[in-house]
């Protein structure tokens, strides 16, 4: 059964292969057994071994129960399963799986078509209510991952265009997850900077020296392993299995380390062996380590060691592909070591850049919302007066300003003027008076 799990596992649903998987050989059912417990004290959590609580299932599709209906049926066809033996992984991906259901018992298609009828009628009342919502059918998309044209019963076009369609939706998702993570590492920086941007530079200056800080506090940590190495392997093998590190046995650490006795690592158990070094980098009780970047940091690890070892592209190892990778197997290979995100450049300035102007026209934070110059409150004896003029880029600039305010204070100045008589002196100095001018009776009525 071993190459449909490659099949199941491939369309991302190892949860339900874990429920139906054949029992293992007793000694190695025990193994797993006491590997899930030794994990579950090492993290009492329930992290190791198992999705974090924030994060959510990797691949989820709008027919993910349809999907799983007919993975279940054709799992249990022994007929199927046999002629799954030795075919390549390329043709599966290419959806050529469907070319081996024509002699299928009646019965399993009758059970294959009354999936495909509850997906039509799911569909249908999506249909309606996305009708409904926009008024019309202009924005209803043709289904891809099922045969309309002969929805009366499931066949082969059927089980293809669901094969392709689930791959063409995994590869987009872990794109998009990954776009994702750079955006939220670049809002991140923009509001950073937005916020040193409105503190006066001794603020600025203190901030800064935080921030240094705690980016130092989260650096220091012991040297990452090279996920996948020999290294970091037996060092799963000897904190995490208790076993002793100088009788590394690489077919029982595979064992130790499938959990659910299928002969393949899926997703969540290659994850699992990550824990360690995951651990060295980040903690959830410090706040210098963000679980986003912890959850991002287990996937690359993954995929990293996925695409060292997997070499028919099923996204499962096997056995055999683990006994033949040479950096799992070479015991006096040096250690690469690995660069966690802190690291590594998430993003271009170029990308930054164009990232931070948009975030801040759509925050209304104006044109120079990271310029520290543009947003440094101005020193109080000069009033408004500096807010109003424009910034100055040199002497030359600064002169007209200058000679403007030097007019404006010479009538303040003592003047120089001259002599003349007393009684004239008096008339210019002394100003109209308003009193003495005739009231008007009407005045203020």
């Amino acid at each position: 059964m071993g190459n449909f799990y490659q099949f199941s596992v491939f369309l991302c649903i190892l949860f339900i292969t874990n429920n139906v998987v054949v029992a293992p050989p007793p000694n190695r059912q025990a193994a797993a057994a006491e590997a899930q417990q030794q994990q579950h004290q090492t993290d009492p959590s329930g992290a190791e071994g198992s999705a974090p609580q924030d994060q959510k299932p990797m691949y989820q599709f709008a027919y993910t129960k349809y999907l799983e209906t007919v993975v279940k049926i054709l799992e249990n066809d022994p007929k199927f399963t046999e002629r799954l033996k030795g075919m390549k992984e390329e043709d599966i991906k290419a959806g050529n799986i469907a070319d081996h259901i024509d002699d299928l018992h009646e019965s399993v298609f009758d059970e294959l078509t009354k999936a495909k009828l509850a997906e039509i009628e799911r569909l249908r009342e999506e249909i309606g209510k996305q009708i409904e919502k926009d008024g019309g059918a202009h924005n209803i998309k043709v289904p891809e991952h099922i045969d309309v044209q002969n929805w009366e019963k499931f066949n082969k076009e059927d089980l293809r265009k669901l094969v392709v369609k689930t791959v063409a939706d995994m590869e987009e998702l872990d794109k998009e997850r990954r776009e994702e993570f750079k955006r939220y590492e670049m809002q991140k920086q923009a509001e950073e900077d937005h916020k040193l941007a409105q503190m006066t530079p001794e603020e600025r200056e203190k901030a800064k020296a935080e921030i240094d800080a705690s980016e130092k506090r989260h650096n220091e940590h012991e040297k990452l392993k090279h996920p996948g190495g020999r290294e970091q392997l037996e060092e799963v093998w000897e904190e995490s299995d208790h076993m002793d590190k100088e009788n590394f046995d690489p077919r029982t650490f595979f064992a130790l380390h499938d959990l659910n006795g299928d002969g393949f690592w899926n997703d969540d158990e290659i994850e699992a062996l990550f824990q360690i070094e995951i651990e060295k980098v980040y903690n959830e009780t410090n706040p210098d380590d963000d679980p986003k970047e912890r959850i991002e940091e287990m996937y690359r690890m993954r995929e990293h060691v996925v695409s060292q070892m997997d070499k028919n592209n099923d996204r499962l190892i096997s056995l055999e592909e683990f006994l033949k990778d040479n950096e799992a197997q070479t015991p006096t290979k040096q250690d690469e070591g690995w660069k966690d995100i802190a690291q590594q450049d998430i993003y271009t300035d170029e990308e930054l850049k164009k990232f931070e102007q948009e975030y801040a026209a759509k925050q209304g934070w104006g044109e120079h919302a990271y310029d520290p110059t543009a947003n440094t409150p101005a020193p109080q004896h000069l009033g408004n007066q500096v807010h109003n003029q424009p910034p100055v880029n040199s002497q030359f600039d600064a002169a007209p300003p200058v000679q403007q305010q030097y007019q404006q204070q010479q009538p303040q100045a003592v003047p120089v003027q001259p002599q003349v008589p007393v009684e004239q002196q008096q008339q210019q100095q002394v100003p109209p008076i308003p009193e003495k001018k005739p009231i008007d009776p009407g005045y203020g009525i």
